[in-house]
């Protein structure tokens, strides 16, 4: 998939809470979602979210990342 995909995938990770519950939103294996997120972030060399076994937390890059996402995508979909 594309970087828009993989942009809108992220969005959905930081909405639903989580890599597990975006998955259900999306339906599909959690491990596929997990697998994107670590894609996009070796693609722009940075961490996004920190995980650990038990929670997620949005890095600082990772934040800022989330706002142009949601910009951008909104200026696509329009």
């Amino acid at each position: 998939m594309g970087q828009l995909e993989d942009m809108s995938v992220f969005v959905r990770i930081v909405e639903a809470g989580g890599i597990g519950k975006a998955a259900d939103q999306l339906g599909v294996a959690k491990s596929g979602i997990s697998r994107r997120l670590t894609a996009l972030e070796s693609r722009l060399g940075a961490s996004l979210i920190t995980r650990t076994t038990r929670s997620s937390t949005l890095t600082t890059i990772g934040r800022e990342y989330y706002e142009r996402a949601v910009k951008l995508l909104g200026d696509v979909s329009e």
